[in-house]
């Protein structure tokens, strides 16, 4: 009789550990951030005093022909003041762009909208750049993927008239 009870109670603990799932992990998948596309980004907060300020990038990458290199992606301000942000390549602190995005704005970097960057690289490379503030604190580098037309849906983006290159 005891043993059927603790038989029982062994079966019972196995169901409810096995359909207990992720409730036992501390870090489940559902919960880890990432970026769901070919880009890359990172959230920039800034000082104590605007704890509640923040400046995110997203899906940040640079497409290329080969010869000529464009910067994609959006910087999102969510916060309730504008914010000047920096990029700077990072092998060449000289290269440099200060934007500066509205409060609840977002600023595009695609055909339309270029960056002053000299970029380069190739196909399949990473191009890193440190985005901050413009006061030059919170530095964070962003390994920028660097991609052509392998992909169709770049193709269309490849026929525009792209930024100045560096030579290499």
């Amino acid at each position: 009789m005891v043993v059927r009870k603790l038989a029982g109670i062994a079966l019972a603990a196995g169901v409810l550990f096995s359909v207990a799932g992720c409730s036992f992990n501390p870090n489940p998948e559902s919960l880890q951030s990432y970026a769901p596309s070919d880009g890359v980004g990172v959230d920039l907060s800034f000082s104590k005093a605007d704890r509640n300020q923040s400046v995110k990038f997203r899906n940040m990458l640079i497409l290329t022909d080969g010869t000529n290199y464009s910067l994609y992606g959006s910087i999102v301000n969510d916060g309730s003041k504008a914010q000047d942000v920096t990029l700077q390549l990072a092998s060449d602190s000289t290269q440099s762009q200060t934007v500066t995005v509205k409060a609840g704005e977002t600023v595009v970097f695609n055909q339309d909208n270029k960056t002053t960057l000299a970029l380069s690289g190739k196909a399949g490379a990473l191009l890193d750049i440190k985005v901050g503030s413009a006061n030059g604190t919170n530095w964070t580098t962003l390994s920028v993927p660097v991609l052509d037309d392998t992909l169709d849906y770049y193709a269309p983006l490849l026929t525009a008239t792209p930024t100045p290159s560096a030579t290499n």
